[in-house]
């Protein structure tokens, strides 16, 4: 827009009593145009000059020249989580961004949509596992179920309508960025048509809990049973009264054995490569006053009730959740007096839940560092084995054949069913081809160790960002409070791009060699680095730890507070990078009425 009544130069000269050097007086030069020099009057290069010598951009300065197109793939926290902010918290970014959510799926809830096997839940207190914009009064208990989760996703949905821009059963198969655009081409699929889509900025919040697999087991496939995986569930089939055969002690097998060994007339077997830390440090009931010793205690109509008709109690008691999480992170720090006191508790209480049993202790019991896979609460999991009809063996599986496993002892256990109860790709690597600049395949540049930019971007990646990419906070903290600081970090960048005309942004690759090799370092001091096989290092004992960030939450929520402009490589649209300045103006002293002495403070 042209600013009313903007003081133009006239001969070298400003109207409305200017002063300016004309025509060579006063030190003016007469080799000027309207008093800007040549090139050629500078000392620099000259064709350098000749090419940031641009003309005026006549509009107010940080006015952005086009809407960005804004895609995210995935409706799971991550998407709808900056949905809401964009709607809601900043929703004078509106005229700035076009926000788009493709979601694969007929439905929103990602991982929650997903993981429907019995006995799913969440291991992070439900008052914490909630959207922060909208806390829920009303969960049932203090680790809440799979289904509830889900429930409580879409109720949140409707009331912001955080749908308004996602388009369900359409899937991302393919990315290409487009160097002369400055945009990435998008290959979607839905309803078996593919079309292209194009996008300013492109932003992953698939997670890394999202594309399961198969074991790589010799035989698996020969099986002639039930065969199932703990995310692609069948409900259709009678597990009563079967032989089952359970691959696997992660969160998934955790929680689904015990509810097998309850069904009539099973005989379940738990197939795993070693034992697993089950603890819960946490007394949820004495935090709210009860004497209710359950590890997952209801939360009573009262309850309920005091949280719905005073939010400042419900933020209190949100608040002492996330500072005992916060606090616990030293727990993780090998060696250190929180490291050792609650190992002392963990191997007290899991003697407890297996009755002291000295066989049992000893194969379920780990020998390495507490925290170096996930610690999960595992309500009925080690009780589990003191049934009869539960059986445990740690011999690594040879084969599969038609009627059951063999393992490595020479044994053979003959099942009716076997349930995969083995986890994610959690390699980060796009199951989609994403193609970046220089025709650089993400896939392959983490085909070998997945490295990133503080978990938010990549090298060779212009205008892409992650929700929990490699080394994220998903090892402690609050996970729903750390996708609120990323969404915050993507929108101070969408931001910064729309209104100073930037092309592309990306983190440059020695910035990210150095963040990564340091975080190396301080990882390790950690237990993540122990010697067990983990998904934080890519299943691996050994080797890099790639899901966990390289510090507490505290430090990665100031790491990303602003944004760290030296990291990246930045190109514009223009030849001169402040084309954005306008006309010298900026919107806010052009409005009539506006405070324009407002940053005087005395």
């Amino acid at each position: 827009m042209t600013v009313p009544n903007r003081p133009r130069a006239i001969n070298g000269a400003q109207v409305n009593g200017a002063v300016q050097a004309v025509n060579g007086v006063n030190g003016g030069s007469p080799n000027t145009t309207n008093g800007v020099p040549p090139a050629n009057s500078h000392v620099n290069d000259t064709k350098h000059i000749a090419d940031v010598t641009i003309p005026l951009n006549d509009i107010p300065a940080y006015t952005p020249l086009k809407k960005l197109r804004v895609v995210t793939i995935g409706a799971g926290y991550s998407g709808l989580t900056l949905a809401h902010k964009l709607q809601h918290q900043h929703s004078e970014m509106q005229d700035k961004v076009e926000h788009t959510i493709f979601e694969a799926r007929p439905d929103i809830g990602g991982t929650w949509l997903a993981n429907t096997y019995p006995g799913v839940m969440c291991d992070v207190p439900s008052h914490i596992y909630a959207f922060p914009f909208n806390p829920n009064p009303e969960w049932s208990a203090f680790y809440s179920t799979g289904p509830e989760i889900h429930e409580y996703m879409r109720k949140m949905v409707e009331k912001w309508n955080l749908d308004r821009d996602v388009q369900l059963n359409t899937r991302v198969v393919g990315a290409y960025w487009q160097e002369v655009l400055g945009q990435w081409k998008l290959v979607v699929q839905q309803e078996g048509i593919e079309r292209e889509e194009y996008a300013d900025i492109l932003i992953s919040g698939q997670g890394f809990l999202n594309l399961w697999k198969w074991p790589k087991i010799p035989g698996l496939h020969d099986f002639n049973g039930q065969l199932v995986h703990s995310a692609a569930w069948d409900h259709s089939y009678d597990y009563t009264h079967k032989r089952i055969a359970v691959i696997g002690n992660g969160s998934s097998g955790i929680q689904i054995l015990p509810q097998m060994a309850k069904l009539e007339g099973t005989d379940v077997t738990s197939f795993q490569r070693g034992p697993t830390w089950i603890v819960s440090r946490m007394t949820p009931g004495a935090l709210l006053g009860s004497d209710d010793p359950s590890y997952n205690p209801p939360y009573t109509d009262e309850d309920k009730k005091r949280f719905r008709e005073n939010p400042s109690e419900l933020k209190k008691y949100r608040k002492t959740l996330i500072h005992n999480v916060n606090s616990a992170f030293r727990m993780f720090v090998k060696d250190s007096p929180e490291s050792i006191d609650t190992t002392k508790f963990a191997i007290k209480q899991m003697s407890e839940k297996l009755n002291h049993d000295p066989e049992l202790r000893e194969k379920l019991i780990p020998k390495w560092e507490l925290g170096c896979r996930r610690i999960t609460p595992g309500d009925g999991y080690l009780e589990s084995f003191l049934r009869p009809n539960v059986k445990l063996t740690q011999s690594p599986i040879s084969f599969i054949s038609e009627k059951g496993l063999h393992t490595a002892d020479g044994k053979f256990h003959e099942v009716d069913v076997v349930i995969c109860a083995t986890g994610f790709d959690v390699s980060h690597c796009p199951q989609y081809p994403v193609i970046g600049r220089n025709k650089v395949s993400l896939a392959d540049k983490w085909a070998d160790e997945p490295e990133s930019y503080i978990s938010l971007a990549c090298p060779d990646m212009p205008n892409y960002f992650i929700f929990t990419g490699p080394n994220a906070v998903v090892g402690h903290g609050s996970l729903m409070e750390c996708l609120g600081w990323d969404a915050e970090y993507m929108i101070k960048w969408m931001r910064k791009i729309a209104e100073e005309d930037i092309k592309s942004v990306a983190p440059k690759q020695e910035v990210v060699d150095e963040f990564v090799r340091y975080g190396d370092q301080i990882h390790k001091t950690l237990t993540w680095t122990g010697g067990c096989r983990s998904w934080y290092k890519n299943n691996r004992v050994d080797g890099r730890v790639t899901a966990t960030f390289a510090g507490s939450a505290v430090l990665f929520r100031r790491l990303i507070s602003e944004i760290r402009g030296e990291d990246f490589d930045v190109r514009y649209r223009s030849g001169n990078r402040f084309r954005f300045m306008g006309n010298g103006f900026t919107p806010y002293e052009l409005e009539k009425g506006n405070d324009l002495a407002w940053y005087v403070q005395k």
